[in-house]
């Protein structure tokens, strides 16, 4: 890496109690299936469980979707919680 060049940076306030999902690729890929088919999987999995504790929504998340994975799975989730006050 060339400390020297310059990277864009970027700045996008999230809506109180939106959550954050990064995740290698070992969550959502399966061989033989495109990736399309894992993301829309990831999608439906993370929907039905928006509302649950961040605790459980991972853990029902490796749960659901990591299940008949061969590959290393790893997953880091961030919610954001309203300002103090509102």
């Amino acid at each position: 890496m060339d400390a020297e060049h310059r990277r864009p940076t970027a700045i996008d306030e999230l809506p109180a109690h939106s959550t954050v999902l990064l995740f290698a690729n070992g969550l959502i890929e399966r061989r033989g299936e495109s990736l399309d088919h894992g993301l829309t999987r990831l999608r439906q999995h993370a929907a039905a469980l928006a509302r649950e504790p961040l605790d459980v929504f991972c853990d029902e998340l490796l749960r659901g979707l990591g299940a008949d994975s061969t590959d290393d799975i790893a997953l880091l989730a961030l919610r954001s919680t309203p300002p103090a006050g509102t």
